[in-house]
């Protein structure tokens, strides 16, 4: 459900399945998605969106500098659902690798996602919760953590066995990993270093939805 495995499997309708699951999308996240999964170049691009908003799938935000495609008018990207934004970064770097996906929602999970039999959990950590989010994660279970923080002087005040990498996403949404033992930028378990999906526009500048 709702895994990439050919570029023909994304089409509006994957898209509208991703909003109904995760509730809303930064517009940098959706037109990635299509340029790196779909293979769209950008006009072909442009249409889906615009298809997506003629048929009312989605509807388009602006809160602060960003734009989000959201299911619903009156959805503010706060709370859970920006939690669930933040996850997506990670989720969108294995989107073609996962064998299932789905927003768990819960104190140690906002994203679950399973790759090759093996269970991962994406959790966000604002600054200043980063000791209850050691404790949720050790009463989490079994299952590896990507751990995404707004900052990398977070890392050093999270503790747990389970981590499988810390991740950042900067205000221009640039998403690196470091190491769960070090805490240093580096090459985690094959995942690139600076593991970006490209998106289109200036880097740093929202993208305005078509």
């Amino acid at each position: 459900m709702m895994v990439i495995r050919d570029p023909s499997d994304v089409t509006p309708e994957y898209c509208c399945r991703l909003l109904l699951e995760y509730s809303a999308l930064d517009s940098a996240q959706l037109f990635s998605l299509m340029k790196l999964y779909g293979e769209l170049p950008k006009q072909k691009r442009k249409q889906m969106v615009q298809h997506i908003r003629n048929q009312q799938y989605a509807y388009v935000i602006q809160q602060e500098d960003r734009y989000y495609y959201v299911r619903r008018r009156k959805i503010a990207i706060e709370g859970r659902v920006k939690s669930q934004v933040m996850c997506f970064w990670v989720l969108l770097k294995y989107l073609n690798k996962v064998d299932r996906h789905y927003a768990s929602g819960t104190g140690s999970s906002v994203i679950s996602m399973e790759i090759g039999g093996r269970d991962y959990s994406i959790i966000y950590v604002e600054p200043g919760k980063e000791v209850m989010c050691s404790y949720s994660m050790e009463k989490g279970g079994v299952t590896r953590y990507f751990v995404v923080v707004d900052d990398a002087g977070q890392i050093p005040l999270i503790k747990g066995e389970h981590i499988h990498a810390f991740v950042t996403v900067s205000k221009r949404r640039e998403v690196r990993y470091y190491t769960a033992v070090k805490g240093e930028e580096n090459h985690v378990s094959g995942i690139d270093q600076r593991a970006a999906p490209h998106h289109p526009g200036q880097p740093g500048a929202a993208q305005k939805p078509h």
